[in-house]
């Protein structure tokens, strides 16, 4: 399966000989035609399935060859391709010495392998829609189609050799049966519609990169296709793209607007298959970039996830809004980031030190070293001063006697000094960092409920992640700022169905009070009946009793118990 092609040996006068000699001039009339022929059936604005790699000058020279794109046509709405790729003998190897799992190759989201049972592959299966075409390369010889047919290529990357020569036979059988007439078409079109069917390829196909002798323990040479991620590679993405044609030459319905337009109108998300028109798109990125919720760009499917890719919010937006868009991105992943700072003089970002004892950050701009603490000067050794100490030692420097210019100064210094403090509390009394995003989140007011913009649920007091209210009711954080922690609610539990049936005869007949007695074995109330019978079945425990002498009856002979002191009927 490592060479999937098939070439014939071809007869060396057909590459010697041309059209020059004058001979076989009707042949190549006719080739000319039927090459006409086939562009007008095979080639469209959108697909380009014949392609001329050389032909016949106007001297004769040469000889036709083409290249032809054929596309396999299953009856089945999806083919399952089941995938055995082989272990790297270093994995075995590491296998062997370790106890620690292996992880499976990555060929996609939506493809997942399992370890055979002997250890010498991965097995894996996805599902396609179009199988990726196979390509016949046709050479005309001048005694064509009189004479000899065509020299053909055929090449596949999911079939073997053997399936190849089987083809290459069928091929040959039409061309036996053409009685020396052009049978290019013929080929393609019985490629397309019976290959599948002629190598009996229903709804399955398996792909073996490897011999059976792999599982032999002697551990035989065999051989082996490298390449098996790019064949996988390509079966995926043709038939993405063959669906995405599909999709756009079909009319759909926005699952937002529910208008209905042409396929080509539409935005198609290739990890989750999502779709919606140019317009709700358009309006939705516009909204999150404008408000800043650029986290928020996800599909808009209630249940799905899925980030909007660059390439769809580029499309939908004006040069301006995206490069906004661009720049809060930017900003919001740099601000999730912990090991970022801004720079307290020139407000630059800085990268802090990998040892977080230091707490040092150096400036790259203004070449400030500072303490990523308190965004003072870096101090080694030392703690960090409170804004308390540092205002009283600016209060110190008062008592002391200044010109105009000096307390002008001191005052200007004292005034910044206190806007920083009052600035530096307001921060650490209203900001908190979301456990999700890890971006900065002010609360201005209301509950302690907090939902930050990437769509995640906190709370205010212990920024644990919640959903709902729940949280508040568990006694540790209250629901309102200054409000006291609720008490844990004791459930209440509901009377049975047969005590309320007790209560409700009660009510109707009050009489029935005296009737009313305590079950031995499980203490729940039972009432006597009417019919004055004092064998009494509990309706909770299902255990039988004495009205009469209040004790449990055991077994299943009832009347025996009522043959002695005690009455059935009282």
């Amino acid at each position: 399966m490592a060479d999937r092609s098939l070439s014939p040996q071809a007869d060396p006068a057909l590459v010697t000989n041309s059209f020059r000699d004058g001979t076989f001039l009707e042949n190549l009339q006719e080739q000319k035609d039927e090459v006409l022929a086939l562009q007008s059936i095979f080639n469209t604005e959108d697909d380009e399935k014949l392609k001329i790699l050389s032909e016949v000058s106007e001297d004769n020279e040469g000889l036709f060859t083409l290249l032809i794109k054929v596309c396999p046509i299953s009856a089945h709405d999806l083919i399952r391709v089941d995938l055995a790729v082989p272990t790297r003998p270093d994995e075995n190897m590491a296998a062997a010495a370790s106890a620690d799992p292996l992880y499976p190759p990555f060929l996609g989201s939506n493809i997942q392998f399992n370890r055979s049972e002997s250890g010498w592959h991965w097995q894996g299966s996805f599902s396609v829609k179009y199988l990726s075409p196979l390509y016949l390369q046709l050479t005309l010889p001048p005694s064509y189609p009189s004479t000899d047919p065509p020299e053909c290529h055929l090449s596949c990357d999911w079939l073997t050799m053997d399936q190849l020569t089987s083809l290459s036979q069928a091929i040959d059988t039409l061309w036996n049966e053409s009685c020396q007439m052009p049978v290019i078409y013929n080929w393609v079109h019985w490629l397309e519609n019976t290959v599948l069917s002629h190598l009996g390829i229903t709804d399955h196909l398996v792909l073996k990169p490897f011999m059976s002798q792999i599982e032999k323990d002697d551990k035989d040479e065999v051989n082996l296709n490298e390449d098996i991620d790019q064949v996988i590679a390509s079966l995926v993405q043709y038939n993405q793209e063959q669906r995405n044609i599909e999709f756009c030459k079909t009319l759909q319905e926005c699952p937002l607007c529910f208008s209905e337009k042409p396929g080509e109108h539409f935005f198609r998300m290739i990890d989750c298959q999502h779709y919606y028109c140019h317009d709700c798109m358009a309006e939705f990125c516009e909204m999150h970039v404008k408000e800043g919720t650029v986290e928020a760009l996800r599909c808009p499917d209630r249940e799905c996830n899925t980030i909007i890719p660059p390439y769809i919010v580029q499309a939908v937006m004006v040069p301006e809004a995206y490069l906004r868009w661009e720049q809060l991105l930017l900003q919001k992943t740099l601000d999730a980031m912990s090991d970022t700072v801004y720079c307290p003089r020139c407000t630059s970002l800085v990268i802090a030190e990998a040892e977080e004892e230091l707490h040092l950050a150096c400036c790259s701009i203004c070449y400030f070293s500072f303490c990523t603490q308190c965004q003072r000067s870096w101090h080694q050794g030392r703690n960090c001063i409170t804004d308390q100490e540092v205002l009283e030692t600016i209060q110190n420097r008062g008592t002391t006697v200044m010109n105009k210019r000096e307390e002008r100064k001191y005052q200007e210094l004292l005034r910044k000094i206190e806007e920083e403090i009052e600035s530096r509390t307001t921060m650490k009394g209203n900001v908190r960092t979301c456990p999700s995003c890890k971006a900065r989140v002010e609360k201005i007011g209301g509950c302690n409920k907090m939902t930050c913009k990437c769509g995640s649920s906190f709370c205010w007091e212990c920024l644990k992640k919640i959903d709902g209210y729940a949280h508040f009711s568990s006694g540790t954080c209250a629901l309102s700022p200054g409000q006291l922690p609720p008490t844990p609610l004791v459930p209440i539990k509901r009377p049975s169905e047969g005590a309320l049936r007790i209560q409700a005869r009660l009510a109707v007949n009050p009489d029935l009070t005296s009737n009313r007695i305590f079950c031995p074995t499980c203490k729940q109330i039972n009432l006597k009946g009417l019919d004055h019978n004092n064998h009494i079945k509990c309706w909770n425990c299902k255990g039988n009793f004495c009205f009469f002498c209040r004790h449990r009856i055991p077994g299943t002979n009832i009347m025996a118990h009522f043959r002695g002191p005690c009455p059935q009927h009282s």
